[in-house]
């Protein structure tokens, strides 16, 4: 018969991990500010004890927190709307939203281009007579 294993798990272990990595960036900082990082020489190590337990310590809280966080999301069951709505989102892709946007291309036959590009310089012309006109007066 297999043994199951029940793993505690407190309640804020998302504030425990974020108040890990920023305990680890702090002792970093310590350390950063020492005496190795000074002298540029590992010799110091001694001179520096404190902050290399807590960074030790930090990442090894952090590093803890962070697989049990992992394992307690494992397992989660989103609410039943959460899980809805990431459904919808998965079954509407962004590339079927974006082609049903766009209108259908229209082609163009070379007379109806002529056509066109004609009609815009008579207007172009048009509009400069008026000009030239209001100008003369």
């Amino acid at each position: 018969m297999a043994k199951t294993v029940e793993i505690k798990i407190p309640d804020d272990i998302e504030y425990r991990v974020i108040g890990n990595a920023f305990g680890l960036l702090i002792a970093s900082a310590g350390l950063l500010a020492g005496e190795m990082v000074r002298m540029r020489s590992f010799e110091y190590w001694l001179n520096d004890f404190v902050p290399l337990l807590f960074v030790c310590w930090m990442a090894f809280r952090l590093y803890r927190n962070f697989l049990s966080t992992m394992t307690a999301y494992q397992d989660f069951v989103p609410p039943p709307g959460v899980a809805r709505d990431r459904q919808i989102r998965d079954t509407l892709k962004s590339e079927d939203v974006a082609v049903k946007q766009i209108a259908a291309k229209t082609g163009y036959t070379e007379e109806q281009v002529v056509a066109e590009v004609a009609k815009r310089i008579e207007a172009k012309k048009a509009a400069e007579a008026l000009k030239k006109s209001k100008q003369s007066q």
